[in-house]
């Protein structure tokens, strides 16, 4: 059967102000009818080009472009630009990483499928109407009527990306293209969304290219997995099989810097997996992953240019793999221990943080706006070197706690630090509390060189140093060399632009350090690196972190105690060893049981919450996750607020259910062995 995608010896390069650049380079790929194919590399490798070429987006002037693409057989390399506008959107579709930027602001949510629809199928008006409600509706978006009004600021970015979905579904492609769909959603968003497209495309049986750099959605999602290192294929074959035995040295160590839910019972740590960038320019070597592999043999890796070559049950591109070696994967290091004190650092105490206009503009508008309690009545003691991380849904007052915490938002209540009274706003918290915010292309100006960047708080909080020595030290601080204070952000990697955030918030040496989802945008070896890079810190400094992140895997790793958080409360702290058995919050179940695991040897129970995050300016007489709470136990839950109860101690939950209830929960993982399965209880 004629495959639903294939590309043939597919090359890519552009021409820069400096000369060609190579992008893509000999890619050989098929995807079959009905099959998801997971496309997996880091930042850089040119996942998205691939993208781009398929759906023939070229954002570069095209240098060289060489080898077919081909959708169900017809080369559509050479179509002109009115054939290719007809193929887009009606055999091809493609759902973008923030959906955000995706859907027209000043359009409705209607109007983007009635449109769609008007533009690649027959339908007559009416019929166009029928079909955005029904498209809606399989989306699992409630009251498609209303939902066809509303505009996408008027929705939360599960349903923008719900709605996404809708329009590439919408007119019956043969191929979908997903570029990073999942990579800005929390963790129940990003598995009630998986579970969604998993169902659609057993329906409609579209073929999909699957690209991401959480390399466990990919084993959640696809039939067969490619690995992309330098704009070339290393490595493609069975999901299963490639995550149960990587065989290509690069994609051992991809899967090395991943979390699992085993790693603190078998104390492993994250590996990161040293890959130096992919020469783009010149003379190619025959391997291009000879620089950074610790398997390179000059006498067989160099003879001749590295093409893929069937092994078993997969195509590798590696020579001494072809040849019949077996090469072993790296050892994950041990874990860094936690340098955690007992002297308190920072306390806070019923801080409470409420959104709402002033009441001169109710006055002038002659209505009332109803106020948004973003964070209630939350209370938490963080010591010297420990980490606190605070997780739960887009929404439920994570980043609001960590803005007051910054004195960028006011609130009620009152907070300390080393036992004083300190106001956020004070110029003395400002010295010993720091923030790393989420996106560093946003928190660096692009116009000021990392020297100026790291500068500045050494001249508002430290003027006696050395600055340019002191530069020099922050920078290697981070692991970057010190000739760096001369680049501009723009000249960095992702993972290059989040270390200097962090040398930023060291140059004022604080005691505190708020971590705004800061590995969220990463790939996992970079976000492996970052995180042993804040321990290291930590265990030299004694600084405390807020860790805020969607992320659960990777809290084993950073965290010493967790904070749950919805709809602004706490409903539960606890240790982070607490996290290996019950008891849990229902809804810290239903977060840990969506949490995407690369680990073969495990198995994870999923529990799927209904509906979403009620509205934030309703009042609730009972539990706020009553409506919501798989273990809803009755009247209680819907009439009185939950008693914050203690199942064992140091560990806080805010639950109606009792401790035996609690107890009771069957594990969320079960672990492999050879001769047994063993569960986490």
């Amino acid at each position: 059967m004629t495959p639903a995608l294939s590309l043939r010896d597919y090359a890519l390069h552009y021409d820069t102000p400096t000369g060609p650049v190579r992008i893509l380079d000999g890619i050989s790929l098929d995807i079959g009818r009905g099959e998801v194919l997971g496309l997996v590399g880091e930042s850089g490798s040119a996942k998205s080009s691939l993208a781009n070429a398929v759906i023939r987006d070229l954002p570069g002037k095209v240098h060289a472009e060489h080898g077919t693409i081909t959708l169900a057989g017809d080369d559509i390399t050479a179509l002109p630009e009115a054939e290719l506008g007809a193929l887009r959107g009606r055999r091809i579709a493609m759902v973008f990483q923030n959906a955000a930027t995706t859907l027209d602001p000043v359009q409705t949510l209607g109007d983007h499928l009635l449109e769609t629809l008007g533009r690649h199928t027959g339908l007559a008006p009416a019929a166009r109407r029928d079909r955005a409600l029904e498209l809606l509706g399989m989306v699992g978006l409630p009251d498609p009527a209303a939902m066809m009004a509303r505009y996408p600021h008027e929705v939360s970015g599960g349903e923008k990306q719900r709605v996404v979905l809708a329009l590439a579904f919408g007119c019956e492609p043969e191929l979908i293209l997903f570029d990073e769909p999942t990579s800005a959603l929390d963790a129940t968003t990003a598995a009630t969304l998986l579970d969604l497209f998993r169902d659609l495309q057993a329906r409609t049986g579209v073929s999909a290219l699957f690209i991401s750099h959480d390399l466990g959605t990919v084993a959640e999602i696809a039939h067969r997995v490619a690995v992309i290192y330098g704009g070339r294929i290393v490595e493609e074959g069975p999901t299963e099989a490639i995550f149960a035995g990587p065989k290509h040295p690069y994609t051992q160590a991809l899967l090395a810097s991943l979390p699992r839910p085993s790693d603190r019972l078998e104390g492993r740590g994250l590996a990161t997996s040293g890959a130096r960038p992919a020469p783009r320019r010149g003379e190619m070597p025959p391997c291009l992953f000879s620089a950074s592999c610790p398997h390179h043999d000059p006498s067989v890796c160099d003879v001749q240019r590295v093409h893929p070559s069937h092994v078993e049950d997969r195509q590798i591109a590696c020579a001494r793999v072809a040849r019949g070696e077996t090469l072993p994967a790296p050892q994950a290091p041990a874990p860094l221990q936690s340098p955690r004190g007992e002297t308190a650092l920072l306390e806070a105490r019923g801080l409470s943080v409420t959104y709402g206009r002033t009441a001169l503009v109710d006055r002038l508008r002659g209505r009332a706006t109803p106020q948004v309690r973003a964070v209630r009545d939350v209370s938490f003691r963080l010591n010297r070197g420990e980490t606190l991380a605070l997780v739960g849904e887009s929404g439920c007052g994570k980043s609001s706690l960590a803005r007051a915490l910054s004195g960028l938002q006011g609130f009620t209540g009152e907070t300390m630090l080393a036992g004083t009274p300190t106001a956020p706003d004070s110029a003395a918290w400002r010295a010993r509390v720091q923030t790393i915010f989420q996106n560093p292309d946003s928190s660096l100006n692009p116009r000021h060189t990392l020297a100026t960047i790291l500068g500045r708080p050494l001249k508002l909080f430290r003027p006696e140093v050395d600055r340019p020595a002191e530069i020099a030290r922050l920078l290697e601080r981070v692991h970057l060399p010190a000739d760096y204070a001369t680049r501009y952000p723009h000249q960095l990697s992702g993972g290059e632009k989040q270390r200097v955030a962090i040398a930023r918030a060291l140059a004022a040496e604080p005691d505190v350090i708020i971590c705004d989802e800061i590995t969220s945008g990463l790939d996992a070896a970079v976000q492996a690196a970052i995180v042993r890079l804040l321990r290291e810190i930590q265990a030299t400094t004694g600084a405390a972190l807020v860790f805020i992140t969607h992320d659960l895997g990777i809290l084993r790793h950073i965290a010493d105690r967790l904070a749950v958080m919805y709809l602004g409360e706490m409903v539960e702290t606890c240790e982070i060893a607490a996290l290996d058995a019950a008891p849990w919050h229902p809804y810290t179940e239903a977060l840990l049981s969506s949490s995407h695991s690369v680990d073969p040897g495990s198995d994870t129970r999923r529990v799927r919450l209904q509906g979403s995050l009620p509205k934030r300016t309703e009042d609730v007489s009972g539990c706020p996750f009553a409506s919501r709470c798989p273990r809803h136990i009755g009247p209680d839950c819907d009439s009185s607020r939950p008693p914050l109860r203690a199942p064992e101690p140091g560990h806080d939950i805010l639950c109606h259910l009792s401790d035996a209830a609690l107890n009771a929960v069957p594990p969320i993982w079960q672990f492999k062995t050879s001769d047994t399965t063993r569960t986490t209880q």
